[in-house]
């Protein structure tokens, strides 16, 4: 069947047997309908013969009353008005008695009625008789006693006299089993009650035969000799919407040029080949993919859909690119107009449910604002506070919401990458420093140990012997600044041991006076000590808080100016101790304080004195093991150094 499908004198043959299956099909329909409303199917055709007998003796009735009714007005002896065709003498007017010439008047019509009426010719026997008194007045031929009727039927007609009386006559009619000419229904409905089971078996394998060139025609369609795949005609290339309209066009305007029944059903049938064809067109656009691409409906859409569309993004794009202000102000004008046209035209007194939910709407939208403006706040906050740990989740968030919070995600990511880097590069740095101090301390303990071997052996040369001290002297430097980076490595680290204690700060102060007063004396520096309170308690370790102070006076001494004083003060501030030491340096400070607590930097920049630039970053980071704070300030010559304890 498949070699078929693309042949066209096939889809040809198959259009055509589709169509006459298909009228057959209807026709059987209608006879099998017929049949059944007549139940020939339950009594073997007797209801249906008998309405067929009856259908005749009363058509035999009809023809006899014509015939009497014109001959009675060419006598002149009916009204203008006509006459009455009761066939219920009970619900006919009142019957007035006949005039004599009435008759007279029909037995004298006897021989044209039986002229007329022939057995050969009618196949009935038909009286007529007075329905008052039952005589006969006219009957077309005797009945003998082989005569039998098949059906017998009564009728009584009505006639207006000239006269103004009615005059009512009764027809009876005796079908008789001669062959006539009957009538063409009759004939057909007779056949089909003869044979009804032909008729049904052959409705059915038409249906059948029509439904399988119908699929095949639907299967056919697209497929074409000498083109591979589904290939589609300029029929097919006609979009389904344009042939639906045709259709419906051409159905209405032949309906309506149609007045007869039987003429609109010759015009629906013909219209039936037109529809086959749309089918088959719109099987083969199915098969191809094009039906709603093609449709003309389909294109109006899309290029409305294009236009709606372009003005929607335009409108997008305009509102984006306003401050988010300008665009709550735009939506609270909007609402404000809408709801103000609304009450000038009595909207709401009627329809208290819709202002009812617009509020509900509005109030969740402020909801939602809120919501979103609290979400970008926390997210904030926890920017500020250097949490990274929990980017804002945007998925519940729309428009500059999102992308506020978007942003805010960027920024913390490139603040957390920055961070991390920091580490890694401080990580990087203190391993180095660490690795190098080691490598340097080895070497230089034989060094200093050599050089102290020497300074007992006997010098052959004064210059000798000040060789031997700078030596020393440069030795010992090295090596304080070989231990000072292995301290502050430590520190940054955190890799020293913190035992914290209860530490009076008055007992600090008095230390910090009696162990640093003649030091700083040799430096011509005069120490003012200022105590807090009695009863000043932090939690430090001793041993590491002696280490911050002697890193403090150390670089007091190195960078003081001369012949000034030294403030070591304290106080309670806020539930926290603050150690503050303040001095006026020697040279000028151009340098900011955190610059100035970095590894390696100096508070001068020519160098001249001694120092590693590592003391305030080990002070800092010793601190800071403690759980306290260390700040710097700078005030024109004035450098100040506070260290911040919580009071326990």
């Amino acid at each position: 069947m498949k070699r078929f499908l693309d042949k066209t004198w096939a889809k040809c043959a198959a259009f055509f047997l589709t169509l006459v299956f298909g009228v057959l099909t209807v026709l059987g329909g209608v006879g099998t309908a017929a049949l059944i409303s007549y139940d020939v199917f339950l009594d073997d055709g007797a209801f249906a013969r008998q309405s067929l007998y009856e259908n005749r003796c009363y058509s035999a009735v009809d023809h006899a009353d014509s015939f009497l009714r014109g001959n009675l007005a060419n006598a002149g002896l009916l009204s203008d008005a006509g006459g009455y065709g009761y066939s219920n003498i009970e619900n006919s007017p009142t019957a007035v008695p006949s005039e004599e010439s009435i008759p007279s008047f029909l037995k004298e019509l006897s021989q044209d009625f039986s002229n007329e009426f022939t057995l050969d010719g009618f196949g009935c026997h038909l009286t007529v008789a007075s329905d008052d008194t039952g005589e006969v007045y006219l009957e077309n031929f005797a009945l003998t006693y082989t005569d039998k009727p098949l059906y017998t039927a009564q009728s009584t007609r009505l006639y207006a006299l000239s006269d103004g009386s009615i005059y009512a006559l009764t027809y009876t009619v005796d079908l008789l089993q001669v062959e006539t000419a009957p009538t063409y229904s009759y004939l057909l409905l007779s056949w089909l009650t003869e044979h009804a089971g032909l008729t049904v078996t052959l409705t059915v394998l038409a249906a059948l035969l029509s439904l399988f060139f119908f699929c095949f025609l639907m299967a056919s369609s697209g497929h074409w000799q000498g083109h591979e795949g589904i290939h589609l005609t300029w029929l097919d290339k006609i979009p389904a919407d344009v042939w639906l309209l045709v259709l419906l066009c051409t159905f209405f305007i032949g309906w309506e040029a149609f007045y007869y029944e039987w003429g609109r059903v010759f015009f629906c049938a013909a219209l039936v080949p037109l529809v086959l064809l749309f089918l088959c067109a719109f099987a083969a656009q199915c098969k191809a993919g094009t039906v709603l691409r093609s449709a003309l409906i389909g294109r109006i859409a899309r290029f409305l859909w294009r236009i709606v569309r372009a003005i929607f993004r335009a409108l997008l794009h305009t509102l984006a690119r306003l401050p988010l202000v300008w665009k709550t102000a735009l939506v609270g004008l909007v609402i404000a107009g809408a709801e103000f046209l609304l009450y000038i035209n009595d909207f709401y007194r009627v329809r208290y449910g819709v202002f009812l939910m617009m509020k509900i709407i509005e109030l969740l939208a402020v909801l939602y604002i809120a919501v979103s403006l609290r979400t970008l706040q926390k997210g904030g906050e926890k920017l500020a506070r250097g949490d990274f740990s929990s980017p804002i989740d945007t998925r519940y968030l729309i428009g500059d919401f999102k992308r506020y919070g978007q942003e805010l995600n960027d920024v913390q990511g490139g603040l957390e990458q920055a961070v991390q880097e920091q580490m890694k590069a401080e990580h990087l740095k203190t391993e180095l420093i660490t690795n190098v101090s080691h490598d340097i301390k080895t070497p230089l303990t034989s060094i200093v140990n050599y050089v102290d071997l020497l300074k007992k052996e006997d010098m052959p040369s004064p210059a000798a012997q000040e060789y031997i001290a700078v030596l020393d002297r440069q030795s010992h430097r090295l090596k304080k600044l070989t231990e000072d980076l292995v301290e502050a490595s430590k520190a940054s680290s955190g890799a020293l041991n913190v035992e914290l204690q209860p530490t009076d700060v008055n007992v600090l102060l008095s230390q910090i006076e009696g162990e640093y007063q003649e030091r700083l004396a040799a430096c011509h520096l005069t120490l003012v000590t200022q105590p807090p309170a009695p009863g000043t308690m932090i939690q430090a370790d001793s041993r590491l808080l002696s280490r911050v102070m002697d890193n403090l006076v150390s670089n007091v001494c190195k960078y003081a100016m001369e012949n000034t004083r030294v403030y070591v003060t304290a106080a309670v501030r806020d539930g926290q101790a603050v150690i503050s030491f303040k001095n006026v340096s020697r040279d000028e400070l151009n340098i900011s304080p955190d610059e100035l607590m970095e590894r390696f930097v100096r508070g001068d920049a020519s160098r001249h004195s001694e120092g590693s630039g590592l003391g305030l970053s080990i002070a800092r980071s010793l601190v800071q093991l403690q759980g306290g704070t260390f700040a710097l300030s700078i005030d024109a010559d004035l450098f100040r150094a506070d260290i911040v304890f919580p009071l326990i």
